[in-house]
C-alpha cells in the first residue's frame, strides 16, 4: 500500500493549486482526476482571478486592498455572502500572486485595463498569455515537474476511517449519523482505483488527509433541475466534467451545503456555446438590445446577472453592440479574441448598417442608439436605470449576437476558513477539505450575487488555506 500525506480528488483550478502549495510545505500529495485529459471550467475560462493589494497591483501604481475587495463582495451579493470564508480568502490572494511568482515560476501579471463590473478598483491577474487554457496549462506543466506529487487520470473509492450510517432525505442518500471519532491527526483514508482489485497494490493508497476538489454541478441537469430550477435546460457553457461526483462523495458523508441556488450565468455567450464576448464590454460603453432593436435591461447588472434577462428575449437572444474604441481595450480578453476568429462580430460603418447586418429594424435601433447617447452625454436619465454608459458609441460600430448560459454553479460543501468541511452542527469531518467547484464559494442565491473572479478566487484563496492547514 502506498502513502501520502495528502489525497487530492480533482484536477481543477484548487486542486492543481493545493498539489502544488502542499508539496511546497515538503507534503507528499496524491492527486487523482478521472476527467484530466478532458478540459476543466479553469482551462475553459477567462483564467482571471482578483487579488486586492498584490505587490504586481501596487507595483502598477494601484491602490487597493484586501478588505476592499471583500467590500464590494458584499456590497454586489447584499445578505448573500459566505461569511466563513470571504474574509479569509481576501487576504489569502495576495500570498497567492507571491507564491505563483516565487515558487511556481508562473508567469504571472497584472491586468490594469481588465475592468469589471462591480469592482471599483482594476485588481485582476493572469497569467501570460491571459486565459485559462494557458493558465491551466502552466500549473499542470508545474505539478508535472515535482516529485513529491503523484498524479493519477482514474477515479478513485475512498474509504474514509469513520462509519457511512444512512440518511435518506438529502443526495445521494447515505448519512454519516455513525461515528466519526477519529481524530484527524491520525485518520487514515484509503483509496482505490475504480473497478480494480485489491489485489493490485499498485492502485491502492492511504492517505492522511483527503482534499474535495472537483467541480460544480452545473453539467448535471437533474441537480439543476432541483437547485436552480430557473436554469433547468439552459445552454451550459462550463465543462461536462462538472457532474457534482465530487460534492456528492461530501454529502454521503453528510456534509452540510450551503448557495445551491447561486450560479455563474453568462449573459454574453455565443448560440452553442463555444465562443463569448466577455464581461467588459458593458462597463466600457456596450449595450443590448432585442430583435426588435429595443433596450431591455440596465447593462450594467454584471455579467452573470445578464444570462436570465437575455434568455427571456425572443429565441433568447440579444444583439451586443459597442465600438471600435471599445474593441482597442480588448486586447487582454482571450475570449473576444476567439469570438473575432470565430467570425462572431460584425462591423459597420454606420447604424442602420450594423441594422441590415443582424436582421433588426434599422429605425428603431437608431431611435435606441440615440436616445443611449443622450445618455452618455449626461442628457437625460437611463429609464432602464443604468448609472454609467461610460462613452458615447461612434461608428465604426460592432455587434454581436448573444445568449444566456449557466457558466458554472456556486453552491457547494461548507467548510470553514482553512476549507475544513463542515456537517450540519458546523462539525468537521475529520480530515476532509474542500476548495473550488464541489465547496461552497462565496455568494450565493441566483445570479446576482456572482461577482466577476469570485469563481478563481475561491479556488485560489480557499486553496491556499487549505494547503496550510493540511
Amino acid at each position: 500500500m502506498n502513502e501520502v500525506d495528502v489525497a487530492i480528488l480533482g484536477a481543477g483550478a484548487a486542486g492543481l493549486f493545493v498539489a502544488l502549495a502542499a508539496s511546497d510545505r515538503g507534503l507528499s500529495v496524491l492527486l487523482a482526476d478521472p476527467h484530466a485529459e478532458q478540459a476543466s471550467n479553469f482551462a475553459i475560462s477567462g483564467g482571471l482571478f482578483p487579488a486586492a493589494g498584490s505587490r504586481l497591483q501596487r507595483a502598477a501604481g494601484v491602490s487597493d486592498e484586501p478588505m476592499a475587495w471583500l467590500a464590494d463582495v458584499r456590497r454586489f451579493a447584499p445578505g448573500a455572502v459566505n461569511e466563513r470564508i470571504v474574509q479569509a480568502v481576501a487576504q489569502a490572494l495576495p500570498a497567492v500572486v507571491d507564491f505563483l511568482l516565487d515558487r511556481v515560476g508562473a508567469p504571472l501579471r497584472f491586468l490594469p485595463d481588465v475592468v469589471a463590473p462591480g469592482h471599483r478598483q482594476v485588481r485582476f491577474h493572469s497569467v501570460d498569455p491571459a486565459s485559462g487554457a494557458a493558465f491551466h496549462r502552466c500549473l499542470r506543466q508545474a505539478v508535472a515537474a515535482r516529485p513529491g506529487i503523484v498524479f493519477v487520470h482514474q477515479r478513485l473509492e475512498v474509504e474514509p476511517p469513520w462509519g457511512q450510517g444512512a440518511h435518506t432525505d438529502r443526495e445521494p442518500g447515505p448519512d454519516p449519523s455513525a461515528s466519526r471519532t477519529a481524530d484527524a491527526a491520525v485518520a487514515r483514508f484509503r483509496l482505490r482505483a475504480a473497478n480494480e482489485t485489491e489485489r493490485d497494490a499498485g492502485t491502492v493508497w492511504c492517505a492522511r488527509r483527503l482534499v474535495l476538489a472537483g467541480g460544480g454541478f452545473g453539467a448535471n441537469p437533474q441537480m439543476v433541475a432541483r437547485h436552480i430550477p430557473a436554469m433547468a435546460g439552459a445552454l451550459h457553457n462550463g465543462s461536462l466534467t462538472n457532474d457534482g461526483s465530487v460534492m456528492a462523495l461530501g454529502i454521503h458523508w453528510g456534509a452540510a451545503l450551503w448557495g445551491m441556488t447561486g450560479f455563474q450565468g453568462q449573459g454574453h455567450t455565443h448560440p452553442g456555446g463555444a465562443t463569448r464576448l466577455g464581461m467588459s464590454i458593458p462597463t466600457l460603453g456596450g449595450v443590448l438590445v432585442n430583435r426588435e432593436g429595443r433596450r431591455f435591461v440596465r447593462e450594467d447588472v454584471g455579467p452573470s446577472a445578464l444570462a436570465p434577462h437575455v434568455l427571456a428575449q425572443q429565441g433568447g437572444l440579444a444583439l451586443e453592440i459597442f465600438d471600435a474604441a471599445i474593441e482597442s481595450q480588448l486586447g487582454n480578453h482571450s475570449a473576444y479574441r476567439q469570438a473575432v476568429e470565430a467570425g462572431r462580430v460584425m462591423t459597420a460603418d454606420d447604424v442602420a448598417g450594423l441594422a441590415a447586418q443582424a436582421g433588426v429594424d434599422a429605425p428603431t435601433l437608431v431611435q435606441t442608439l440615440a436616445a443611449v447617447a443622450r445618455c452618455a452625454r449626461g442628457e437625460q436619465p437611463d429609464p432602464l436605470g443604468r448609472a454609467t454608459f461610460a462613452r458615447e458609441l461612434t461608428p465604426p460600430f460592432k455587434g454581436s449576437w448573444v445568449t444566456g448560459a449557466l457558466s458554472h454553479t456556486q453552491g457547494g460543501l461548507v467548510t470553514d476558513a482553512d476549507g475544513r468541511v463542515l456537517d450540519d452542527q458546523e462539525r468537521p469531518l475529520p480530515g476532509v477539505f474542500a476548495a473550488g467547484g464541489c465547496a461552497a464559494g462565496l455568494a450565493g442565491e441566483g445570479a446576482e450575487g456572482y461577482l466577476p473572479g469570485n469563481g478563481l478566487a475561491q479556488a485560489f484563496g480557499l486553496g491556499w488555506r487549505v494547503a496550510q492547514a493540511l
